[in-house]
């Protein structure tokens, strides 16, 4: 028979501390109550504490690395105010060689005036609103190229261009005339301002359309008129002199 006596009967305190054992084992192992968090009362405060502080615990760099990054940012710093003095610059002077203008707002009315009756038979008054000018400042004076852009001045080479040498309390000079076709790809301009020969005016670019390819014709002036100096042909990336 068993001795009832000495059977172990589990006391009600005894029982609550098996349950919180079992308890903190899930929790130990991730598998927390049903409505509780992870977070036990029973966790080692040094188990949590390198969470929180790792991100302070990080050597600081050294010093080397910390001078070049210093010298890094200066650099880059100066390169970039480079870059955008160099685009303002670009900007600039595309501006000051390929833009045209109504003539009206380059030159005064007489000289509009002039031009349309030494080159054409047109009616100065109602052909001067439609005239076109483009400029460029010299060492004496200035030069603008006038285009007449009127069909009754066009052909088959392109419509009539003059240019005209004008200087302070000095009559104007004409010193360039030649039909030109404005004709040309995106992104391309008729005119551009060339080198500078030591002359009172700078060449000047004229870009024109010949077999479907481009060619360049560098006009310099000579002191009295410009003239063709040298010409290149570019095509498929390449360019020939001629």
């Amino acid at each position: 028979m068993t001795d009832l006596s000495k059977t172990s009967i589990t006391s009600a305190h005894e029982i609550k501390e098996i349950f919180d054992t079992d308890t903190n084992s899930k929790i130990h192992f991730g598998q927390a109550p049903e409505g509780k968090g992870v977070y036990s009362d029973s966790a080692s405060p040094t188990q949590s504490q390198p969470l929180k502080t790792t991100a302070y615990q990080l050597p600081a760099p050294p010093m080397r690395v910390r001078y070049w990054v210093h010298w890094f940012r200066i650099g880059l710093g100066i390169f970039l105010l480079l870059s955008i003095l160099i685009s303002l610059g670009g900007c600039s002077l595309n501006a000051a060689t390929v833009s045209w203008n109504k003539a009206a707002n380059v030159v005064p009315d007489r000289v509009i005036e002039q031009v349309i009756v030494e080159n054409t038979e047109l009616n100065a008054k109602a052909s001067a609103e439609n005239i076109l000018a483009w400029s460029v400042e010299g060492k004496d004076g200035r030069f603008a190229i006038l285009n007449l852009n009127t069909p009754d001045v066009c052909g088959t080479l392109g419509c009539l261009h003059t240019g005209y040498w004008l200087r302070k309390d000095k009559p104007i000079t004409q010193v360039f005339l030649s039909y030109l076709n404005s004709n040309l790809p995106p992104g391309k301009h008729l005119l551009s301002v060339g080198e500078n020969r030591g002359q009172a005016l700078p060449c000047i670019k004229v870009l024109q359309t010949e077999q479907e390819q481009l060619r360049q014709l560098n006009f310099c002036f000579n002191g009295t008129g410009y003239q063709l100096a040298d010409s290149q042909l570019f095509t498929t990336g390449k360019k020939s002199q001629s």
